[in-house]
């Protein structure tokens, strides 16, 4: 390779490791050992636009015009080459220069810096996206493709009390290192055990390491598979990173690959970072649905006291009047019926608590539409509250619903408390209605009533817990309508009315790929 190019002597820079080549009147003149090893081949002879990727010689030339005019432009500039091997692009940071008719060049390889900045853009990306990414799970949800494709695997551990917790391993399934880590998922190790994760946590401080195997006594002599395994996997090479949450390390990430390098190191420092600020704006939510919560009793507590007081207070008063006339059967009767009617008021009100309470246990199935809507239509006639009148509810459907995958149970209690809502607001003679459409997403049920609009203030309080405009009530109902819409996927909302009547919108999400049931 080495010799005179003109009265440039070139030997001594065969023994560089950067790719250096001269180039003169668009052909390649000389290249050094490093140029051939990384462009796969004899370059010599070469025409300059043949060994650079597409597009890339206009580039270049227009930066020696712009340097030429005097331009100030960096040192060097991001080319990329095309190894004639393999017809792959390689990622290079270029210098050039010339001497007389010549045009020196000097390039490295980026390619491990560009895979960094590659996955930094994609951590800063999914960042941006943080209102669908709001825990840690969901953050290695999300990147867990990306360390599949680069072939790393990844171990997030949660610090206890003088040792640590695997709690997640990420890897490409059959990897055997991967599936050892899987093992020890939920088991705590100490620290005499974690040398490297106990300095970590100890100086706060990341940590890079290029020799793995030989720096871990603890699980790796131990378990003997382990580390031969990841000797003949040549994973040699990792990064340590604390997870601080509000200031303090509570978890752990490490990252193993064989091809790992310290540009990699940066971008898993910023991943370790974005965990912690997860965890951290998770705990602050679990806080502010703690005070939420307390907030929630503080108004349930007067919504019982009210709400439970005076059906009480109306069965000691029958009962009082009954114990008094107990030679008196003629008044037995109709004060039983009180006590009953009373003490119904009182199931109602801890069903509504209960409804709301306890969590949502969705159970997914494939569902038959129309007797779902069926079902909840007679549900709502026989409320004993409204009596015959509940006759007034009609129902208008299309002549083919889906099959849809939803859970009935919760679908049905959620259409069965709009059309109570709707019978509760609507004269005698009124009009209660529940229609049915879909599109090629979404299903659509509406219920209406044709009684009086509801009043903007109160609009925008509807799906409040414990918020009612009647004299009785406990202002669950619509409540537990919305929270069963967002478990099952859809939403609910009240849609905007115009001079008479009420409508609320229930919206759930279809299979693309369901049948249709004719009626």
């Amino acid at each position: 390779m080495g010799g005179l190019v003109g009265d440039l002597d070139l030997n001594v820079f065969d023994a560089l490791p950067d790719v250096l080549f001269v180039v003169r009147e668009e052909r390649v003149v000389w290249a050094n050992e490093a140029a051939v090893r990384l462009l796969g081949g004899a370059l010599v002879g070469s025409t300059f636009e043949d060994v650079l990727a597409p597009g890339e010689r206009q580039r270049l030339g227009l930066l020696e015009k712009q340097r030429e005019d005097g331009w100030e432009l960096p040192a060097t500039c991001r080319v990329r080459f095309v190894r004639r091997s393999d017809n792959t692009e390689i990622t290079t940071d270029l210098r050039f220069g010339h001497r007389g008719d010549a045009l020196v060049m000097s390039a490295r390889d980026v390619t491990d810096v560009t895979r960094a900045e590659d996955l930094m853009g994609t951590l800063a990306e999914m960042f941006a996206r943080g209102s669908t990414l709001l825990d840690a799970d969901s953050l290695l949800d999300a990147t867990e493709p990306i360390f599949h494709a680069l072939g790393w695997i990844v171990a997030f551990t949660e610090l206890v009390a003088g040792g640590s917790i695997t709690r997640r391993i990420i890897s490409k399934p059959g990897d055997p290192v991967g599936d050892y880590g899987h093992t020890l998922v939920g088991q705590r190790m100490p620290y005499a055990k974690t040398p490297i994760l106990a300095e970590v946590v100890r100086t706060g401080r990341p940590i890079f390491l290029d020799n793995v195997p030989t720096l871990m006594p603890g699980v790796a002599r131990t378990a003997k598979a382990l580390g031969a395994s990841m000797e003949r996997a040549q994973l040699i090479r990792s990064a340590w990173c604390p997870v601080r949450t509000n200031g303090r390390v509570t978890h752990h990430l490490a990252v193993t690959g064989r091809d790992l390098t310290e540009h990699d190191f940066v971008a898993v420092q910023l991943f370790a970072a974005q965990i912690g600020a997860a965890i951290h704006a998770q705990a602050l939510r679990a806080e502010l649905v703690h005070k939420e919560r307390l907030a929630a009793v503080g108004e349930m507590a007067a919504v019982m006291a009210h709400e439970v007081r005076n059906p009480l207070g109306v069965i000691f008063n029958a009962l009082t009047t009954l114990r008094k006339r107990r030679s008196d059967t003629s008044a037995k009767p109709e004060l039983l019926d009180i006590i009953h009617e009373e003490a119904e008021r009182l199931r109602g009100l801890v069903t509504d608590l209960l409804d709301y309470a306890r969590p949502s246990a969705v159970e997914v199935e494939s569902v038959a539409l129309e007797p779902v809507l069926r079902q909840a239509v007679e549900a709502a006639r026989l409320d004993p509250t409204f009596g015959g009148a509940a006759e007034q509810v009609q129902l208008e459907l299309p002549e083919a619903l889906p099959f849809i995958d939803t859970d009935p149970t919760l679908l049905r209690r959620a259409l069965v408390n709009l059309l109570v809502n709707a019978l509760q607001n609507v004269d005698e003679g009124g009009r209660v209605a529940l229609t049915a459409n879909v599109d090629e997403q979404d299903l659509y049920i509406r219920v209406y009533n044709d009684g009086p609009t509801i009043a903007p203030e109160v609009a925008v309080r509807v799906f409040e817990p414990f918020f009612t405009t009647r004299a009785s009530g406990t202002g669950l109902g619509l409540a537990v309508v919305h929270r069963i819409a967002s478990d099952l996927g859809g939403a609910v909302r009240l849609e905007p009315g115009g001079p008479s009547g009420t409508t609320f919108l229930l919206r759930l999400p279809v299979q693309l790929a369901t049948a249709f049931a004719a009626r």
